[in-house]
């Protein structure tokens, strides 16, 4: 018998949701299932359980005072919250209760975007744009950045490439200056913990603040990573700033605004981050608009 990777506790009100996620998850890994967050506390005090998967509203404990809980009392497991509804209003209840990972229940249901969630988060192989991209994906290039020059010359080198196989649109020249940018300008700092450039003058970076880019695809999307050896965000900093942009409190903020571009103009945005040795924005667009509703949120942390 080939031995499962983890256990997966899913905890949702509905049947057809449980039935649904356990057929997907159940080949790979042990799968227990709970219709409520009181039955979920009860199997987690009798299993080692390495992802809860909770949806946000249920009768009694809702699904976030539910992993709060969790977290508490066994905060090496992982967890995710599940809506139908748009992530952006729960954005402010994400960065209350800690919460750095909520999955849309899109109809169709993605279940390739669910998998590689699961497994991404249960092995904590989160690095590298080839963790979010389907088995027959291809690197249509990469390019290391160590100067301020490289950014335009870069930049029109993945949109020609892109070109090849989908149509460009003017945003997406928008996001990957945002992403790149802020990549070359924002994450060196000083050993005062300042940032050592100031954005739009001309930089060479250290060979320790080389900037990664890579451009991939699959059948289904085309994907670009942007990886800089920082490690300077943390889940809370990067909650703050989209909350503060999504409830336009932030209008006037250069900090975030960037980020807050990136994740509005991509159908989908990964930001993962060990402290203080990396950090990687992952975003992924899909060729045809089979997935384009709400937006999941993925911030993870190592």
């Amino acid at each position: 018998m080939e031995q499962k990777i983890g256990t997966v506790l899913v905890v949702d009100d509905e049947p057809v949701i449980l039935e649904m996620l356990k057929a997907k998850l159940v080949e790979e890994y042990t799968v227990l299932t709970a219709n409520s967050a009181e039955k979920a506390l009860d199997l987690c005090d009798n299993a080692v359980v390495n992802l809860v998967i909770s949806d946000i509203n249920m009768p009694g404990m809702k699904g976030y005072e539910l992993l709060t809980h969790i977290k508490k009392k066994y905060p090496a497991t992982k967890t995710v919250l599940m809506t139908s509804y748009n992530i952006n209003d729960y954005v402010r209840l994400a960065k209350t209760y800690d919460i750095s990972n909520i999955l849309t229940k899109s109809v169709p249901f993605n279940f390739n975007e669910f998998s590689t969630m699961v497994k991404n988060l249960i092995t904590e192989e989160i690095f590298g744009l080839d963790k979010y991209l389907l088995e027959d994906y291809s690197l249509v290039s990469a390019y290391d950045i160590t100067n301020s020059n490289q950014i335009d010359i870069v930049e029109e080198e993945i949109v020609k490439q892109l070109s090849l196989f989908t149509t460009v649109s003017p945003y997406v020249n928008i996001l990957i200056e945002e992403l790149i940018t802020n990549a070359v300008y924002h994450a060196p700092v000083d050993e005062g913990g300042k940032r050592k450039y100031r954005k739009h003058s001309d930089v060479i970076l250290e060979d320790s603040e080389k900037v990664e880019v890579c451009l991939g695809r699959d059948s289904e999307k085309y994907g670009l990573s942007v990886l800089d050896t920082s490690g300077l965000l943390t889940k809370d900093q990067v909650l703050s700033k989209f909350d503060r942009h999504i409830h336009e409190e932030g209008l006037l903020d250069e900090d975030g605004r960037g980020l807050h571009i990136s994740r509005v103009y991509s159908d989908r945005m990964i930001i993962n981050v060990k402290r203080e040795v990396a950090t990687e924005v992952i975003i992924l667009n899909y060729l045809d608009r089979k997935y384009k509703g709400y937006k999941p949120l993925h911030i993870n942390e190592v």
